[in-house]
């Protein structure tokens, strides 16, 4: 299981490029954006509790520029939230198979020594 994803701010007009091609699901918290992909006829904008499938790289999200508070007010800021769309496979027995591995080459190494070396003192 990944770690719980924390959710991305962005202030009014304030862009990022998201690079998705191993997939991703893009799901607005709050506010609205606008995201731009590659060979996309048309945006798409998002408001919250929206999500998209993002499959490819270089797509351009950005917050959309509302009203701009009072100067007493808390900053505005829109959040999205990016998760894998495929669960990472586990590493279990990865060290396991390494370990097999490298003990298998140590011993072709150390019978591959013992075979060489009385043909060595024989001259």
């Amino acid at each position: 299981m990944h770690p719980t994803a924390q959710p991305t701010r962005l202030l009014p007009s304030q862009t990022r490029m998201i690079n998705a091609s191993a997939g991703m699901r893009l799901r607005v918290v709050s506010g609205r954006f606008w995201l731009t992909q590659p060979n996309a006829a048309q945006d798409l904008f998002l408001g919250p509790g929206a999500s998209v499938d993002l499959l490819q790289d270089w797509i351009l999200i950005g917050a959309d520029a509302g009203p701009r508070p009072s100067e007493d007010a808390p900053t505005c800021y829109s959040e999205y939230l990016l998760t894998p769309l495929v669960e990472p496979a586990p590493r279990r027995g990865w060290s396991l198979t390494v370990w097999r591995a490298l003990r298998r080459w140590v011993r072709q190494a150390a019978a591959a020594t013992r075979s060489a070396w009385p043909s060595a003192f024989a001259k």
